[in-house]
């Protein structure tokens, strides 16, 4: 089997939760070089290396905590549980993986792929896996190889096939957040050729790593940008606390935030900058995860559940794929994305729970429920600090990337996931936090 390409760079809605009380930091300077907007993994690394070269920088974060779309509970199941990101994607790059190999504090692993996974069709182990794997191969290839800006949907082969469900699932909903319709297969082979390196596990959690790797980066946490006010020689910031007037700023929060117009920009973006915003639009993305008895005992670590799912060839799939005792855990989660995803999730997080215990009764009967001990349903686009899971270029859009990465006026500069190289990851928005930092500093 093919390794596949996952796409994990998942958000969480925590209101509420009982995560771990960050230190509140009050503004270091009344004239910052730097206002840096979020305090993900972009705008903490872009934080941290301008603090290193003596910069002085205001980081405002609109959440209770730091790491954005990375965070670990350890409330919910009394176990480490990545609500977030959970793979370390490019593991032998990954400066996470690399900080938590160094760290005793952290269990890391590199994660076995083709023996670590089971097909089902109906309630046994089915002999026809080969043939999904043809149809994933055969799909995936199809994007891989044209070059054209267009939907995955205009290109892949089997779309007659029974089990082509089953691959569009995993490569569209499971690996993108959108289906075969919804994004750009330039985009996806961007992806496709940069991610070569193995995943890694953090047993304790990926958000827990984020966390611990910038602890001592000054955020001011629970301040909501309202307004970037760019008209002058610097820029003013408005938030529910204050304005701060700065000489340059660094916006790092989601596509799904610049597209909404929780932040107004004074004087307006141009056109084009503003469909970046858009038209690299957020995925959408539930996570169920489960905590069960026996059913999965006798699994290994970090085994993934496929199985034959018949949606008629509907425009977005419905099923789940399963990732079994995640992390070293007990937890194993069920991931329903695209346009499905969001229909289950309008419906709530009882309909998500229910789907996913259907399917699961479809292979294991009635002990699902007999095991089942406690489950969590987490909506990943009803968050109003994220509004999505990742962001991709829809089809045709695939020139906005570009777009979105430009900085303006020599004052605003852009950095996250969506604009990273390694896009859609956490390492990627880490990385894209530290070059653009290293292109401001030049310039103050």
């Amino acid at each position: 089997m093919k390794k596949i390409n996952r796409r994990k760079f998942i958000i969480s809605s925590l209101s509420g939760l009982a995560l771990a009380t960050l230190p509140r930091f009050t503004y270091a300077s009344s004239n910052p070089d730097v206002v840096v907007i979020g305090a993900g993994a972009a705008g903490l690394a872009a934080t941290n290396y301008l603090i290193q070269q003596g910069k002085s920088v205001i980081c405002v974060e609109a959440g209770n905590r730091i790491g954005g779309r990375a965070v670990t509970d350890n409330t919910i199941f009394g176990e480490p549980y990545d609500m977030g990101a959970l793979w370390l994607e490019n593991g032998d790059i990954n400066p996470f993986k690399i900080y938590g190999e160094k760290n005793p504090k952290f269990n890391m692993y590199k994660e076995r792929s083709e023996e670590q996974y089971a097909v089902y069709n109906g309630d046994k182990r089915t002999s026809q896996e080969d043939r999904l794997w043809k149809i994933y191969e055969g799909c995936e290839a199809g994007i891989a190889q044209t070059r054209k800006d267009v939907a995955p949907i205009d290109v892949v082969p089997f779309q007659d096939q029974k089990w082509f469900d089953s691959a569009h699932l995993q490569i569209g909903p499971w690996a993108m957040g959108k289906d075969f319709s919804n994004y750009s297969c330039k985009d996806y082979n961007f992806d496709y050729e940069f991610l070569e390196s193995s995943d890694w596990h953090c047993k304790e959690g990926y958000g827990s790593l984020v966390a611990d790797m910038y602890k001592e980066v000054p955020v001011q946490l629970n301040t909501k940008v309202s307004e970037i006010n760019w008209s002058g020689t610097g820029v003013k910031v408005v938030t529910n606390k204050g304005t701060i007037d700065g000489k340059k700023c660094i916006i790092t929060v989601s596509n799904g935030v610049l597209s909404s117009g929780q932040i107004k920009f004074t004087p307006r973006l141009d056109v084009e900058k503003e469909e970046s915003f858009s038209k690299i639009s957020m995925g959408h993305y539930n996570r169920i995860t489960l905590k069960f008895k026996k059913l999965f005992k006798k699994k290994v670590k970090d085994f993934y559940l496929y199985y034959k799912i018949d949606s008629q060839n509907a425009p977005s799939p419905k099923g789940v794929v399963g990732s079994i005792n995640v992390s070293d855990t007990s937890l194993c989660m069920f991931d329903p994305g695209g346009d499905f995803g969001k229909e289950l999730a309008k419906e709530g997080d009882k309909a998500s729970l229910d789907f996913t215990l259907i399917e699961l009764r479809k292979i294991f009967g009635s002990k699902v429920d007999k095991d089942l001990i406690k489950s969590h349903v987490v909506n990943w686009s009803d968050n109003p600090l994220f509004l999505g899971s990742w962001a991709s270029a829809e089809p045709g859009a695939f020139k906005y990337r570009e777009i979105l990465r430009q900085p303006i006026g020599d004052r605003l500069y852009f950095a996250g996931e969506a604009t990273a190289k390694d896009w859609g990851t956490v390492a990627g928005a880490n990385d894209s936090g530290i070059e653009i930092a290293k292109n401001l500093v030049t310039s103050l």
